[in-house]
C-alpha cells in the first residue's frame, strides 16, 4: 500500500466533513454496534454498500477505496478459510482429510469477513473526513487530556510516513539488487535489512518530532487555547438524532424481534 493510501484522510466540503468530530464518531459507534449484532449476510452487505455510497457521496476517491480493499483482502480470505476449521456446527459439506468442512461453518466466516470488512470502512468514514486537528479537538472536547489527543493524532499521522519510508527504502535496496521472491519465509528474511533501516529512520523522525514540539513549547501550558473551535450546530443535532432513531430502531428490532439474526435471511 502506498503512503498516499494510507493517509486516509481527503479534504472536502461535503455534509461528513462539515460534522461535528464528536457526532462523527458516535455515528460510527451506533453503527458498529449494529454491524455487531446483525448475522444476516444479506443486511452485513447492504451496510458495506451504504457505506461505500455515502464515502463516494463525500468524495472520497474510488482509487484509494480499491487500494484499501486489496490491503485488507488477504485478512478477509484468511478470515474466509479458517474460520470453518473451528467452526464444526450444521451439516458436512465436504471433508479435508480428518476435518469436516459444513456449510454453516463456511457461511459464517463469509459473515464475519464481511462485518470486519464494514467495521474498517466505517473507520475509513471516520478518520477519511475528519481532519488531524478536528480529531484532536473533538477527543479533547470529550473529556481526552490534550496530550493523549496529540499521540494519538500523530500515531495516524505516522502510519503512511513509515509506509513512505518503507516504499523508499526497499526501492533503494532493489535498486542495488535486492531480490524479493520466493516463499514467504524467504521474502520475510530478505525484508530485514529494509525492516531495520525503516525504523532507524522511523526514531529519527520521532527525535526530530521530539525536538519540534518542544520549541513550539507544547506542554508549557495546562490550559490550551485554540484559535478555531468545534461547536455544534444544527445539522450536527440533527444527525445525531437521526442516529439515535435508526439506530436505536435497528439493535431493538434485532435484539427484540430477531431481525438480522438469521445468516441466509432477515428473521
Amino acid at each position: 500500500m502506498s503512503a498516499g493510501a494510507l493517509d486516509f484522510y481527503v479534504p472536502g466540503r461535503s455534509l461528513l466533513h462539515r460534522l461535528d468530530p464528536r457526532v462523527k464518531l458516535f455515528i460510527i459507534a451506533a453503527w458498529g454496534a449494529v454491524l455487531f449484532f446483525w448475522l444476516s449476510l444479506a443486511l452485513l452487505i447492504a451496510a458495506l454498500v451504504a457505506i461505500h455510497v455515502a464515502l463516494m457521496a463525500s468524495g472520497y476517491p474510488k482509487e484509494r477505496l480499491r487500494t484499501i480493499w486489496r490491503a485488507i483482502a488477504v485478512l478477509l480470505a484468511l478470515i474466509v478459510v479458517i474460520w470453518p476449521l473451528f467452526d464444526r456446527a450444521g451439516d458436512v459439506w465436504f471433508s479435508l482429510g480428518p476435518l469436516d468442512i459444513t456449510r454453516q461453518g463456511v457461511l459464517r466466516g463469509v459473515v464475519n469477513a464481511t462485518r470486519i470488512a464494514g467495521i474498517n470502512f466505517l473507520f475509513i468514514l471516520w478518520v477519511g473526513t475528519t481532519g488531524p486537528r478536528e480529531l484532536v479537538h473533538g477527543f479533547v472536547r470529550l473529556g481526552l487530556p490534550f496530550r493523549w489527543g496529540m499521540a494519538l493524532t500523530i500515531g495516524l499521522r505516522f502510519i503512511p510516513t513509515f509506509a513512505g519510508t518503507w516504499a523508499t527504502v526497499s526501492d533503494a535496496q532493489q535498486a542495488r539488487g535486492l531480490v524479493l521472491q520466493g516463499w514467504w519465509f524467504r521474502k520475510a528474511r530478505l525484508m530485514s535489512p529494509i525492516f531495520v533501516a525503516a525504523l532507524v529512520s522511523a526514531f529519527r523522525s520521532s527525535e526530530q518530532l521530539a525536538m519540534t514540539l518542544d520549541s513550539r513549547g507544547f506542554g508549557a501550558s495546562r490550559r490550551r487555547t485554540t484559535f478555531r473551535d468545534i461547536a455544534m450546530q444544527r445539522a450536527d443535532w440533527v444527525a445525531l438524532a437521526l442516529t439515535v432513531a435508526v439506530t436505536g430502531t435497528l439493535l431493538w428490532l434485532s435484539l427484540a424481534r430477531g431481525v438480522g439474526r438469521e445468516l441466509l435471511g432477515l428473521w
